[in-house]
């Protein structure tokens, strides 16, 4: 029997599992139950039925009783439960179908944890799989999208007749006389994937390739196999990509820009994966955006994410404004990091003869013996000046910033080197005049932007 080796051979079903089927009474999960009473005898299982009525159709109630007559009729244990799918969508603000899937899945879940079930069932077939493949293409999903319904996500729900044609379950069932319940819904054209079941795929078979649908399945296959190989590569760059402290995220723009546009992507996509627990909404050209945005940009996603970069890194906007006030104490020996800025800087005492090339925008050559240790590094405040190297006269900040074009919505978060009292020096700016180097023979300290 092909089920059974299908079965077997993939160790979707072991001994001593608890298997939880999401009945319906519909001919798919009808045509498996079937299976799997049968199976028991191959294999030792605990079979139990979850049922979930969305009240959606004037149907859903008289299925819901079949459902019950087929559980007393194999012995199975049953869990009903009832939702209201419409008034979750709103709340949402999902479509039905995406609602219905979310609260069918939380079901599910809930109820094989509460059953100390060790899999979940469901009856997706091999038709589903070539729609579901036809019905992401159309909305343009990527390589992932594609993948399109896998026959096992992370040992706990299972696909069994993702291998079949709906074709040859209504065969079975046919040769069985075995009942079950139709849902009037499946024939309401005015749903994209009713439109490709029973307008478009029949075209395609007809007119193109009449194994078309065996064709899509195995290119969804293919693609899944691809991913899985991209996501160990994924996982090697993760860390390297996107750093974490306590609740807050951010995504190194440096280390993307090194890395081949795709799998930059691939980062950005698993990024905002963990900002908001999916990728819903999120297209190809939102994530194109994060990848290229500029230093000081910002950017506003769908779903109210809100994305600034600051210097080397991308992070939510409502962390970005947490960043305004930090100050740290620095003793110069050791190298120091400004937490989601991607500013690193490097401390070293040299000999006067010893003096590196002149640069403002990275490094800060000031006499050793003026300055007063630890150093404090913070953010600008009201009222800030300074006197810059080279001017008869303190001025302020913010002219000095302006005159250097450091971006406008970095200037907040932008580093300031204090010694006392005094600024000595902004990365990007002149250092102060009252700490500059007056003979080669006196101790210099370096300070390195990374």
């Amino acid at each position: 029997m092909r089920f059974v080796k299908e079965v077997c051979q993939k160790k979707l079903i072991e001994p001593k599992d608890h298997i939880l089927l999401a009945y319906s009474g519909g001919p798919d999960s009808t045509c498996l139950l079937s299976l799997l009473v049968r199976l028991q005898s191959k294999i030792p299982f605990q079979l139990s039925l979850a049922h979930l009525n969305h009240g959606l159709r004037p149907s859903a109630k008289k299925d819901e009783t079949f459902v019950i007559q087929v559980a007393k009729k194999y012995a199975l244990p049953l869990v009903l439960k009832r939702v209201d799918v419409r008034a979750y969508a709103r709340k949402r603000r999902l479509n039905l179908e995406e609602a219905g899937r979310e609260l069918r899945y939380h079901f599910l879940e809930e109820t094989r944890k509460r059953l100390g079930a060790t899999k979940i069932a469901t009856g997706h077939n091999l038709d589903d799989q070539a729609e579901t493949f036809l019905l992401r293409l159309i909305r343009g999903s990527g390589p992932r999208g594609l993948r399109g319904i896998l026959p096992e996500i992370e040992g706990k729900i299972i696909r069994p007749l993702i291998f079949f044609r709906r074709r040859e379950i209504e065969t079975y069932l046919k040769e069985l006389k075995i009942p079950f319940c139709l849902d009037e819904s499946n024939f309401d054209r005015r749903f994209l994937r009713n439109r490709l079941r029973l307008e478009l795929i029949p075209l395609l078979e007809e007119r193109f390739n009449p194994q078309i649908v065996a064709n899509l399945a195995r290119m969804a296959d293919i693609l899944r196999e691809e991913e899985d190989f991209l996501e160990k590569i994924e996982e090697e760059q993760l860390s390297r990509v996107i750093k974490v402290e306590g609740n807050d995220l951010w995504l190194d723009a440096k280390a993307l820009e090194k890395l081949h546009p795709a799998l930059a992507r691939r980062l950005i996509r698993r990024f905002l994966m963990r900002l908001r627990g999916d990728l819903r909404e999120i297209s190809f050209q939102e994530v194109e955006a994060v990848r290229r945005l500029e230093p000081g940009k910002k950017i506003h996603l769908k779903r109210g994410i809100k994305l600034v970069r600051l210097n080397h890194f991308i992070l939510e906007e409502k962390s970005w404004r947490q960043l305004r006030n930090y100050q740290l104490n620095w003793d110069g020996k050791q190298t120091i990091e400004i937490p989601g800025l991607g500013f690193k800087f490097s401390g070293q005492k040299i000999k006067g003869d010893e003096l590196p090339p002149f640069d403002d925008g990275c490094r800060a050559c000031l006499s050793w013996r003026k300055l007063d240790f630890p150093l404090l590094i913070r953010t600008r405040r009201p009222g800030d000046r300074y006197q810059p190297l080279g001017s008869d006269k303190p001025k302020k900040l913010k002219a000095v910033m302006s005159s250097r074009h450091i971006p406008v919505n970095l200037r907040p978060f932008w580093p300031l080197f204090i010694s006392g009292k005094e600024i000595v020096w902004i990365p990007g700016c002149p250092i102060n005049e009252a700490f500059k180097i007056q003979s080669k023979k006196e101790a210099i300290f370096v300070i390195e932007k990374l």
